[in-house]
């Protein structure tokens, strides 16, 4: 049986999932800033090229699949409201390290604390989904992770689509000021949400599985079959996705096309696909027709092949006129994003509704997005490494990773027969 702890009422707001958003939001900016924005700020502030932000954001998904797998022994260990904050404090710490390195321009410190944080990062974020996922009705499970996903991902693509101001005109501390300023008052709010949470659920406990959280029957066996079909597609794809995620991140602002911008611009430009991951988000968290066809996935896996080529290659071309390729970047990244954002939602949605919202289960969320932010900069690294100053090999070499992810969805899904 599930294990319930309730607490007095103390205030009128319920479960505090609110006040949970509030801390996805703040913390939310703070954590896209350091994966995704960090590539733009090393490449003006210190000069780095492919190889060297490719390596940074190896390691940085080497360490972040370390703190997603470690997120439920913290979570069991000292539970999740009592884990965040100190989470989030060490965030914070760290952040302000990284500023003040990259200031003094200690460009192999300001990396290695940013890989540090990183995976501080990694134990967050898995604990956070299970608490939203627990605050709630079983029944509106999707419109919750929707409204959560639609929220990180939509302030991701601001604070990432603005920071190129910050970089460009604020001193070089203000970058990571950002950083950890989101880290600061997500924790804040976490804190302040344990004084006000009416009522405390508990579902850490892995015997919930099986059992609902509102009281009601789980699905029926056929859509049981047709959910976890759908979790393995999810998330076969899901390190294929963000192979290319973080191998289009540190590409970017290495592109001939961007070079030719400011940093101000570039950062607007190289956003597009995070706005197309929002607008998936906002499509599958106000409907659920995708939730029976998990055919969609397979879909979405070779769009998502598709978007990423005709991101980075109009980029590469100098032959190209600056106007035709920053146009054929931005559409390729807009179909990429709402493919990637599909993969995602479907991802989470489809691990919590099958585990009850553990926090286990998000964890290998995470995990799975760790791995593929190791493979896909570690093959782009390893490609600079050993043909310098070119692209091609790499653009080569992980597009290949992908149509064999795309080739073993195929595969699993045509064996069940639920295409």
């Amino acid at each position: 049986m599930p294990r319930r702890t309730i607490i007095p009422v103390v205030s009128p707001v319920r479960n505090g999932l609110p006040l949970l958003y509030l801390v996805e939001a703040s913390n939310a900016v703070a954590a896209i800033l350091l994966v995704v924005g960090l590539s733009f700020y090393t490449s003006h502030r210190f000069g780095w090229g492919a190889r060297e932000n490719f390596s940074v954001a190896a390691l940085q998904g080497a360490l972040y699949m370390f703190g997603a797998l470690l997120a439920q022994r913290v979570s069991r260990r000292w539970g999740r409201e009592k884990s965040l904050p100190w989470l989030y404090a060490g965030m914070t710490t760290f952040a302000v390290a990284v500023g003040i390195s990259a200031s003094l321009h200690w460009t192999v410190l300001t990396a290695l604390l940013a890989v540090l944080e990183t995976g501080l990062v990694a134990v967050s974020w898995p604990m956070l989904q299970s608490l939203v996922s627990a605050a709630g009705k079983r029944s509106r499970l999707s419109k919750r992770l929707g409204l959560y996903n639609i929220i990180w991902s939509g302030l991701g693509a601001i604070a990432v689509a603005g920071s190129g101001a910050v970089i460009q005109h604020a001193p070089a501390w203000a970058f990571f000021g950002v950083i950890a300023a989101g880290h600061f008052f997500a924790g804040a709010l976490i804190l302040y949400r344990a004084r006000s949470v009416s009522i405390a659920v508990d579902f850490e406990n892995d015997d919930s599985a099986g059992q609902s959280r509102s009281g009601t029957e789980r699905p029926d066996e056929a859509t049981l079959r047709i959910h976890r079909l759908a979790l393995w597609l999810s998330r076969i794809a899901l390190p294929s996705t963000y192979i290319v995620v973080y191998s289009i991140s540190p590409a970017i602002p290495s592109l001939h096309a961007i070079r030719q911008l400011t940093p101000t611009v570039a950062t607007l430009v190289g956003s597009a696909w995070l706005v197309g991951r929002a607008l998936a988000f906002i499509v599958t968290g106000s409907t659920s027709f995708w939730h029976k066809r998990p055919g969609l996935m397979f879909v979405a896996s070779i769009t998502m092949l598709f978007g990423f080529v005709g991101t980075i290659v109009p980029g590469t071309l100098t032959e190209l006129s600056p106007g035709w390729a920053l146009s054929a970047m931005i559409v390729a990244q807009i179909v990429f994003g709402l493919s990637i954002g599909t993969i995602y939602a479907a991802s989470l949605y489809f691990g919590m509704a099958v585990s009850e919202g553990s926090t286990r289960h998000g964890g290998y969320h995470e995990a799975l997005i760790g791995l593929g932010q190791v493979i896909g900069p570690l093959v782009g690294a390893t490609m600079q490494w050993v043909y310098p100053g070119t692209l091609w090999p790499a653009i080569a070499a992980i597009s290949g990773l992908v149509s064999l992810t795309v080739l073993l969805e195929a595969a699993v899904g045509f064996r069940a027969s639920r295409f």
